[in-house]
């Protein structure tokens, strides 16, 4: 079950002292989003980032990196989803963004020697009626997406609300 614990900073306060130029002003324009839609980023147990909460069920994850964690960059931010059970109809453009955003397990890539969400070899989803395998408990990643992306993340996170 997902703790609630304070977060040592608030969410654009990470954002403000980590990102610069475009990367951002597309963060602090997601935490504003995600306030204004009721999915509030609350400091996750874990202490790597926020949950992005749909009441008290977590369907995402906000991380803005410092350094680099689980390869990726530092001075970056990534939107994880939790789960790809969109409800309703998306265009093909939409569909084509959540492909791109895909995330291959970590641990499967490395042939088992990095490991970032556990020592399961990835597990099999459909999404969007293609079937993916080898992905990440976190099926989808968007890293410093740009305005269009994000764009596309928002609206794959409100089909999740």
């Amino acid at each position: 079950m997902f703790k609630r614990k304070k977060a040592p900073t608030e969410i654009e306060d990470a954002i403000n002292g980590t990102l610069r130029g475009d990367a951002l002003q597309n963060a602090l324009n997601f935490a504003a989003f995600l306030r204004a839609n009721g999915l509030s980023p609350d400091w996750h147990e874990s202490g790597d980032g926020w949950s992005i909460m749909r009441a008290d069920e977590s369907i995402g994850f906000v991380v803005v990196n410092r350094t680099e964690q689980w390869g990726i960059k530092p001075r970056s931010w990534t939107v994880f989803f939790n789960s790809c059970d969109f409800d309703g109809p998306a265009n093909d453009d939409l569909k084509e963004t959540a492909w791109a955003h895909l995330n291959i397990c970590g641990h499967y890539l490395s042939g088992g020697k990095r490991c970032g969400c556990g020592s399961q070899p990835g597990k099999r989803e459909t999404v969007f009626g293609k079937e993916c395998e080898h992905l990440c408990h976190s099926p989808l990643g968007f890293t410093n997406p740009d305005a269009q992306a994000l764009e596309h993340a928002k609206k794959l996170l409100l089909m999740l609300k």
